[in-house]
């Protein structure tokens, strides 16, 4: 049975979503009046929105307004393989003429499907749009999921700490997918939790649903392809995989064919590294024996993701694991293995926060410390608040941490097992 909204810590968990309601329409409007004002004082007009020139005359691109773009010039069929790398170059030659540099585009056929309606409209109306849709569904992920699940009060510090966050706010202000990807996986999880093998196709399709949508950016679709699989929600997962086949041919002629697209995408996924852009997509000069070693740990991260996913999943269908511990280990194989991680990513982390107990301590020093170290992750961002990338380390420091209180909790747990199924003495018998 789930549980009742705001069930524990009523209080408490009122006040934060009822500032919650309050931090969320302010992000919208600020980020949204202050892209308008920087685009007013562009030093070049009619740039596309989104788009500006600073005052030494670089042109910068803010990350959703680059990908739609992307998806503009697919609409409009500007080049014939859309995922191959030198016409991902010529697209954006051709969208943005200022610019001296661009970013390469890796969302799936499903993104683009999801953006039809924006493309519809101005990229400023866009912007809004997503932007406040990105808002309700925050608000609609703590509402029914995250808070009713909080059982101590570190737990709601823990998502001050998240949502009153650099992570956040970046991640608004350019647009990023994560913001709505983190909604997404947190719904799925909401209802794949509960199921059982008798519920109704209703639950089921809206399972399938979602992993279609999730599929907009593969590093996270790995997730909820591999819950399914732990799961062995078969008929979900069944579904899911339609949706997507259904979407491809639909839109595979966009892509320059139903065989010739899907290897393209293929191949782009597979070399989606810094050291196999060309110039003009690279992020940053490479000398050949570090582009070399790009190479090697772009390969080596994909290889651990997928083995993590697959040992995940082994133990799942062997009970050794639950799901909680399943999904847990596939959001930190994530964040911490994952070739294609952006800083933004680390918003995912609000879903880990009611897994487990790491955050119910009840040391006012230990629990301050994991606060202090979330945080740390979350606003230390390079280029932004701090001048170095520290937040993969730190990340995997709190890793680190959870893996040691939790096998501290199984000695003890094993400890008073024992302890409650030994034989009583017997007691001496006086002759």
């Amino acid at each position: 049975m789930r549980p009742k909204v705001f069930s524990s810590l009523n209080g408490l968990s009122r006040f934060f979503f009822i500032c919650l309601c309050g931090v969320c329409p302010f992000l919208v409007l600020w980020v949204n009046i202050s892209l308008t004002n920087l685009q007013a004082k562009s030093r070049v007009q009619n740039l596309p929105f989104g788009v500006f020139s600073i005052p030494d005359g670089t042109i910068v691109t803010q990350d959703f307004a680059y990908n739609l773009l992307y998806f503009k010039g697919i609409q409009e069929r500007l080049v014939s393989h859309p995922y191959r790398l030198e016409d991902q170059e010529k697209l954006m030659r051709c969208m943005v003429p200022e610019g001296k540099s661009g970013m390469t585009h890796a969302y799936s056929p499903v993104a683009f499907v999801l953006a039809l309606p924006l493309l519809s409209i101005s990229g400023g109306h866009a912007y809004l749009l997503y932007t406040i849709l990105c808002a309700v569904g925050i608000l609609l992920l703590f509402y029914s999921y995250l808070l009713p699940l909080v059982e101590s009060p570190p737990q709601i510090h823990a998502f001050l700490a998240c949502t009153i966050s650099v992570c956040l706010i970046a991640a608004f202000t350019v647009g990023q997918s994560a913001l709505i990807t983190t909604t997404f996986l947190g719904i799925f999880w909401c209802l794949l939790k509960p199921r059982t093998a008798t519920s109704s196709i209703l639950i089921d399709s809206l399972i399938a649903a979602l992993f279609w949508a999730l599929c907009l950016k593969p590093s996270v679709a790995l997730i909820p392809f591999a819950l399914l699989l732990g799961a062995r929600a078969w008929r979900p997962l069944i579904l899911g995989l339609l949706l997507l086949l259904t979407t491809w041919i639909c839109v595979a002629d966009y892509y320059g064919g139903w065989w010739t697209g899907f290897w393209d995408y293929f191949f782009l996924l597979n070399h989606y590294n810094n050291a196999d852009f060309t110039p003009f997509m690279q992020r940053g000069y490479e000398t050949a024996d570090e582009k070399h070693l790009t190479s090697l740990l772009f390969s080596l991260d994909r290889g651990l993701v997928l083995t993590s996913c697959l040992a995940l999943i082994i133990l799942r269908w062997t009970r050794r694991i639950t799901g909680s511990e399943q999904f847990q280990g596939l959001v930190w194989a994530f964040l911490l293995l994952s070739p294609y991680l952006l800083p933004s990513e680390n918003w995912i982390m609000c879903l880990l926060v009611v897994e487990g107990s790491f955050f119910q301590s009840k040391n006012p020093a230990v629990i301050t410390g994991k606060l202090l170290l979330l945080c740390a992750i979350l606003d230390l961002r390079s280029g932004v608040t701090f001048p170095w990338p520290v937040d993969s380390y730190l990340k995997w420091l709190l890793f680190a941490w959870i893996i040691v209180e939790r096998l501290q909790t199984g000695k003890k747990r094993g400890l008073r097992t024992r302890l409650m199924v030994a034989p009583p003495c017997p007691l001496p018998v006086n002759h």
